[in-house]
């Protein structure tokens, strides 16, 4: 009788948790849209500062320098998140 009563008891706590996880993976999904979106106002940004800054001989040069950075920081950064 006694094992009835912790799986009723047991059961509410477990509907919490899922709910808390729940909760947690959606605000985690919006985070990383907002982060994102930030990214990509970053990135474009920056190649409009880069426009202004460098002389115009080399601005192909370091946007596509500075685009190679990101791609490899990106891929990094995706595969430490697939290792764990």
């Amino acid at each position: 009788m006694d094992d009835q009563n912790k799986s009723v008891e047991e059961k509410p706590f477990h509907e919490d948790n899922s709910f808390k996880k729940i909760i947690n993976v959606a605000v985690v999904i919006m985070l990383v849209a907002l982060i994102f979106i930030a990214l990509f106002t970053f990135f474009f940004s920056m190649q409009e500062a880069i426009s202004v800054l460098f002389n115009p001989q080399y601005v192909a040069l370091v946007k596509a320098i500075f685009s190679l950075v990101v791609i490899g920081v990106g891929v990094y950064l995706v595969k430490i998140f697939l290792s764990k």
